[in-house]
């Protein structure tokens, strides 16, 4: 069912899919006729009929919420979409709570979700090290949710740090950033969005339209000889790369790239949207994204940031993982215990052994030591487990299970994980 936004003395509904473009903007439309015409100071948003949301979507419209809220007093109460028999719309109803959508709308009927298992509950940052804290949480979702390069991960850090730092410094965005990221299927997607003044209000360009298009040229915003400036040129040159997507709303213009086509550039109502939107989506890409995206001036740049080595590595290069500082919620299911093999499995990529240290560690579920320990063993062979999995400070309890998952998942095999 295609979306439907309509609004009527102070109520906002929202029905159907509401995934493009169009729906941003309608929706950024009702919050300001219902706030600025119709002077309504509490606004009702329901999505009871709603079958479909994203974060694409949900992004740009939140940090519009937040300002109204903080600094006009305009309170939101949220209809969430029904709950039923349908377990999609059961989820999408869960969505809401789950991704810190509900609480960025309704703060005091919602509470703050700190971390959830599979996704990246919206973070917002006013501040550098909110931002670099935000960054660093959606890297290790990269990292644990799907198979994936350092290199590639370098590329997301750079692209990621870039475009937050442009809220901090340039958007004069009076509520921060805000910030998501997803996956779907091979590809992986975060959006940042603010509500600042705008690319073309901060290049001080009128045509809004040149103004995008200026954003994303090589050295467009700053100066070239030092690869300023090159955020937004090196974000869609990492979609576009790995067969990506990536889309971009400031003020009246929207530019859009599908991951085949040219990128297009369109103008809507300036008056509507407040702020900046990016979304980057980077596809099944497993080369060298990094060497082949980010080149400036003819030449390969080479970003300073490192999660791996930031996080990982010690001072002589050997990747040190400590269990109780990286997996210590994980301890109890198998599914953190996949979640935690698919982040040893990246991380041996491009290592030939990682130390996985148990100090300070007395307890794992057996779920969890078959999920990790047992289904390693299988995959990487008895010779290769022996070599490039190192075990440091392991209770004798907890030794005992290891062992025993691996006995035991060496007999089952190694289907894929319900």
């Amino acid at each position: 069912m295609p979306s439907e936004i309509s609004w009527d003395s102070g109520v906002i509904s929202a029905s159907g899919t509401v995934t493009d473009a169009h729906a941003i903007r309608q929706l950024c439309r009702a919050l300001q006729q219902s706030i600025r015409r119709d002077r309504s100071t509490e606004v009702q948003l329901d999505f009871a009929a709603c079958e479909e949301l994203t974060q694409a979507v949900m992004l740009p419209i939140l940090p519009q919420i937040v300002r109204y809220r903080e600094q006009e007093g305009v309170r939101f109460n949220l209809v969430l979409p029904n709950k039923s028999e349908n377990l999609f719309l059961a989820s999408l109803n869960d969505l809401f709570s789950s991704t810190n959508w509900a609480h960025f709308i309704q703060p005091e009927r919602f509470e703050a979700v700190s971390e959830s298992g599979d996704k990246v509950p919206v973070r917002r940052f006013m501040t550098d090290r909110e931002m670099y804290a935000a960054v660093d949480e959606l890297l290790r979702f990269f990292l644990r949710g799907s198979r994936i390069s350092r290199e590639t991960l370098q590329a997301l850090e750079w692209s990621l740090t870039e475009i937050a730092d442009n809220v901090l410094n340039h958007a004069q965005s009076s509520v921060g950033g805000f910030l998501q990221a997803s996956e779907y299927g091979p590809a992986i997607e975060f959006v940042v969005a603010d509500a600042g003044i705008g690319i073309p209000r901060s290049l001080g360009i009128d045509d809004q339209q040149e103004a995008l298009r200026k954003a994303v040229s090589e050295g467009g915003t700053r100066d070239r000889s030092s690869n300023a400036g090159n955020g937004l040129y090196g974000s869609l040159r990492i979609a576009a790369i790995s067969t990506g997507e990536f889309e971009m709303h400031s003020q009246g213009a929207v530019l859009s790239f599908d991951g085949q086509s040219a990128q297009e550039i369109t103008t809507l109502d300036p008056t509507l949207l407040s702020g900046t939107s990016v979304r980057c989506a980077v596809g099944g890409f497993d080369g060298q994204l990094l060497e082949q995206a980010l080149r400036f001036n003819g030449e390969p740049h080479q970003p300073l940031g490192d999660y791996v080595e930031r996080t990982f590595e010690t001072d002589s290069g050997e990747l040190y993982y400590s269990i109780n500082e990286h997996a210590k919620r994980d301890l109890g299911s198998r599914r953190g215990g996949a979640r935690v093999r698919q982040e040893l499995r990246n991380l041996l990529r491009d290592q030939d052994h990682v130390v996985l240290d148990f100090a300070n560690v007395r307890v794992i579920s057996s779920s969890f030591a078959d999920e990790v320990f047992g289904r390693l063993f299988v995959d990487l062979g008895p010779r290769a487990f022996m070599s490039r999995i190192v075990l440091r400070n392991v209770d004798p309890t907890i030794d005992g299970l290891i062992d025993r998952a691996i006995v035991q998942r060496t007999k089952l095999g190694n289907p894929a994980t319900p």
